[in-house]
């Protein structure tokens, strides 16, 4: 299979199943989000129509589609700013009639447990 290399946002993505040190920012952030429309109408100056419409969540068929999330939150500029080593952790996900509200908070990446012990181990005694 060849490499694909795709410009964009990544959709929802799982970290390593690793133990990690972080620090969590004291704000909570409340995202409110249309649930669905076409992304031109959110940012013209990136989407035209051929990039289609959106429904971040189905009532028939119960399925959330996360990739439509993080791109509707990229469109609509809604995300926290945030460095190079943070990111945006929901912890709630709410579906009103017309709008999602994504709640969560700031989170800063500090190392892996993993390498912590590497350090400790690079030290002299």
């Amino acid at each position: 299979m060849p490499e694909r290399f795709v410009k964009g946002t990544p959709p929802m993505i799982f970290l390593p199943a690793k133990s990690y040190v972080f620090k969590i920012n004291d704000e909570h952030h409340s995202i409110r989000i249309p649930r669905k429309g076409k992304y031109s109408d959110l940012a013209p100056e990136i989407f035209d129509d051929a990039d289609g419409e959106f429904s971040i969540y189905d009532e028939g068929s119960k399925i959330l589609f996360t990739p439509s999330i993080t791109k509707v939150l990229f469109a609509s500029a809604k995300y926290p700013k945030l460095k190079f080593n943070q990111f945006f952790s929901p912890y709630s996900i709410r579906f009103e009639d017309e709008e999602v509200v994504i709640t969560g908070q700031v989170l800063t990446m500090m190392y892996f447990e993993q390498d912590k012990d590497k350090e400790q181990e690079r030290k002299p005694s």
